[in-house]
């Protein structure tokens, strides 16, 4: 029988944030939740586009492992919270507690943040993409006071790129390759989602 779903925070706190979607529940990503975090992407599939390094992949037994346990409700912190550091989520079934993906804003300048993220296997092809980066745009423009989100995609990842259009960005400039943790360089296409009035959450900083 599957444990009961931890619940989680109702609102942001202490640096720690609340994100919520229709299907997903997000909360700011621990120092525990790391495991979790190359688990959702260590499958062959996942690393077809994200290219990481062999010795960061997590094997598929403890992967297994891993995603099939409700995941904690995330009080253990990395520290202090702060705009000028890459900042994760992890994305989670509030049907079940289990770990659904992983979203980070990376800080770029204090105006724009670079946006990236996975879908754990089984809860890819069910269009929860778009959910997963809509919940980026909120967390940069609605509680971290970003004016603009920027994400890139391989250019053959057509479903990234259809999610990311859905989730509220459009088509822009930027780099037309990229090169991989394990070395690929890829074609690279960019999206970018612009607001004249971002805002701060009420978590305290």
């Amino acid at each position: 029988m599957m444990p009961r779903p931890k619940r989680f925070a109702r609102r942001c706190s202490g640096g720690r944030h609340v994100v919520t979607t229709p299907r997903l529940a997000l909360r700011s990503l621990t120092v525990a939740d790391l495991p979790l975090a190359a688990a959702a992407a260590s499958d062959r599939e996942a690393q077809r586009w994200l290219g990481w390094k062999r010795e960061d992949l997590v094997a598929e037994e403890e992967r297994d492992r891993l995603l099939s346990a409700p995941a904690g409700r995330g009080r253990a912190r990395f520290g202090l919270p702060s705009r000028c550091v890459p900042t994760g989520m992890l994305a989670v079934d509030p049907e079940n507690g289990l770990p659904a993906g992983i979203l980070w804003l990376t800080p770029e300048s204090p105006d724009l943040c670079e946006l990236g993220g996975y879908l754990a296997p089984s809860y890819r092809g069910r269009g929860l993409g778009a959910e997963l980066f809509a919940a980026g745009l909120a967390l940069a423009q609605g509680h971290l006071h970003f004016t603009e989100v920027r994400a890139g995609v391989q250019r053959e990842n057509v479903r990234c790129a259809r999610s990311l259009w859905r989730a509220g960005l459009d088509p822009a400039s930027g780099p037309e390759k990229h090169v991989l943790p394990d070395g690929r360089v890829i074609p690279s296409d960019w999206y970018s989602s612009v607001v004249p009035d971002p805002a701060w959450c009420g978590s305290a900083w």
